[in-house]
């Protein structure tokens, strides 16, 4: 049942339309009733039941009685006339209740199939950055896609069978016990034993259902890391390996999705094989107590009762088959719900209520931090101090793994130390929310990543109300106009998937100018230049140079040559601060600043 109730939460933004659904869904049940019951009146006119000859009493004799005399007035023929034609007048008021229902239930699947997408990009876009660095992005891909429309063909597809089944079988179990209540309580019998069995079935299915997005999701993950590694791959010979990697998993996933195929196969045939059973039970229990005359049923009766049960079959075949597919559908719904179960805390992204981002207008203060990544025992920061004066550029070096990503990482708020402070003047990091604080900060990372949009659209990301004069300056302090204009379609260009229609070169300079449109208080250059021709560096520096006037710049740089101008250069080892002046302070100390000054001059 916990399949069943996990579809109340999807259908929460649908109740009105639910409830609409249900009522029409119940008339449906009442027509189809009516229908059925039909065949009693003919079998009375054929046979030619004389009226009082039955042996029923209360409501079915006073139908019986009433029906006999209609006969006898009007005769055979306008009875079974008048009958027919109310069988079309039901026909038709049927199939158009059925169709209402349908049109609604279109907006319900089609509803929870977006506000199902919609929450878990929701939840996506609120994790936090530690969340995204030990996800594997195949997974993630692989639940988005492949999880997300097993729920909508499997959970979302059977909302239909569990809306309208339940109604149709409490149509009819109302109907069979006015009719006899012995046989209605002998088929009562029967049901928990089906029930038994279907569920443990389920049960089954759902358990291979899972496993199979297991393997999918590793498999999607061999498949990307194949695609975006391809360069390595093949420089080291490596497609062997990668081959043996694929076929492994996917030899997985075929084993775990076939034993789940053949399991639902069997779903339909065997609830099939329980329904005829309990049938063939029922009919020959009743039978032999009409033949006894132990009933209250007379005979046509009795074969109107079995016409209503054979018709609660095939909404409790379909009833058993929704909750099979749901179960197979929920497995793959707990997928998706796990991907956000993380154990790390999102409170960097948080602080306290109504806390506003404070302007840098003294320093930035790394005091005493420490920091560790999650599952690491060495920690990444070790007890780092350091001041950035405000309106100065202060520079990050040192050699690979000393600290310097991860404290601009610190700065970023993508984490809170766990120990120690990060302070803003006199306003502790901490308190501020993430997204509050980052409104204040504009990054340049290594790789530069651009959006699939416009050259434009890149620069002024996150901007809903851009100001394309602020852009055209911005682009034009970052030399992206000296390319743009070259381009048919000039800023309006579009740069292809990854920037891939750019050079690398080019790409780093739309990302500039991204930073550079925004007009933050605080810069952060992470290796901004490192891709970056001697010719194209030596410009965005001067760029860069006019832009960062006033501002709270951070630089982390390989190159000695990006940062030699640099108001503070401190050089980072262990976590720490271990050097701290200017270039030529450092240099004259003769210590580590010097050596990598040294290595990179080729001394």
């Amino acid at each position: 049942m916990r399949s069943v109730w996990t579809l109340i939460p999807l259908i929460r933004h649908q109740r009105g339309q639910v409830l609409l659904v249900g009522v029409l869904h119940a008339l449906s049940a009442v027509l189809s009733l009516f229908t059925f019951l039909s065949v009693v009146p003919f079998l009375r006119i054929l046979f030619g039941a004389a009226p009082g000859a039955d042996s029923q009493e209360g409501v079915l004799a006073w139908i019986s009685l009433g029906f006999d005399g209609f006969v006898q007035r009007e005769g055979a023929s306008m009875a079974l006339a008048v009958l027919c034609g109310a069988m079309v007048v039901l026909a038709l008021l049927k199939n158009a209740v059925q169709y209402a229902a349908l049109y609604v239930m279109a907006g319900i699947r089609t509803g929870v199939s977006r506000d199902l997408r919609q929450d878990l990009y929701g939840k996506l876009m609120s994790m936090p950055m530690a969340w995204f660095s030990e996800s594997k992005r195949g997974d993630v891909m692989s639940r988005f896609t492949h999880d997300l429309m097993e729920v909508e063909h499997s959970v979302i597809g059977s909302l239909e069978a569990l809306l309208k089944s339940p109604l149709m079988v409490l149509v009819s179990l109302a109907t069979l016990l006015a009719l006899s209540w012995e046989l209605t309580l002998f088929a009562f019998v029967l049901l928990p034993v089906t029930g038994a069995l279907i569920s443990r079935w389920s049960k089954r299915l759902k358990r291979h259902a899972q496993k199979g997005k297991e393997e999918l999701g590793q498999l999607v993950t061999v498949l990307e890391e194949s695609l975006l590694g391809m360069r390595i791959v093949k420089a080291f010979n490596a497609e062997a390996q990668f081959t043996t990697s694929f076929s492994e998993r996917n030899h997985g996933h075929f084993k775990a999705m076939r034993r789940m195929h053949r399991r639902e196969s069997m779903s339909s045939p065997m609830s099939e094989v329980i329904s005829l059973s309990v049938m063939a039970l029922l009919l020959a229990y009743g039978g032999s107590l009409v033949l006894a005359g132990d009933s209250a049923l007379s005979g046509d009766w009795f074969i109107g009762y079995l016409v209503v049960f054979s018709q609660i079959i095939p909404p409790a075949r379909s009833l058993a088959d929704g909750y099979f597919r749901v179960s197979k559908g929920v497995a793959s719904l707990d997928r998706l719900n796990e991907l956000f179960e993380v154990s790390w805390s999102r409170e960097a992204d948080l602080g306290e209520a109504g806390a506003e981002a404070p302007t840098c207008q003294r320093a930035l203060v790394f005091e005493d931090v420490v920091y560790r990544y999650p599952e690491q025992d060495a920690p990444a920061l070790n007890g780092l101090n350091l001041t950035i004066p405000a309106g100065q550029v202060v520079a990050l070096v040192g050699l690979s793994g000393s600290g310097k990503t991860t404290a601009a990482h610190m700065l970023s708020k993508f984490a809170n130390p766990d120990q120690g402070t990060l302070w803003v003047d006199d306003t502790d990091l901490r308190t501020v929310s993430g997204q509050a604080w980052r409104a204040k900060l504009a990054v340049v990372t290594q790789d530069a990543l651009l959006f699939h949009g416009s050259i434009a659209d890149n620069i002024v990301l996150g901007d809903d109300t851009p100001d394309w004069d602020r852009m055209r300056r911005a682009a034009k302090a970052a030399h992206v106009l000296e390319f743009a204009e070259a381009l048919p379609e000039g800023l309006d260009a579009k740069v292809g998937d990854s920037g891939g229609k750019l050079s690398g070169g080019q790409r780093q300079r739309v990302a500039l100018a991204r930073a550079l449109y925004r007009d933050a208080d605080v810069l952060l250059l992470d290796e901004a230049t490192s891709a970056l021709d001697a010719s194209s560096e030596s410009l965005v520096q001067q760029a860069l140079e006019q832009a960062v006037k006033g501002k709270t710049v951070v630089v982390i740089a390989h190159r000695m040559s990006t940062i030699r101008e640099a108001d503070t250069i401190a050089v980072l080892e262990g976590g720490q601060v271990v050097e701290q002046g200017t270039h030529e302070e450092l240099v004259a100390l003769n210590g580590r600043y010097a050596e990598l000054n040294q290595l990179q001059q080729g001394r």
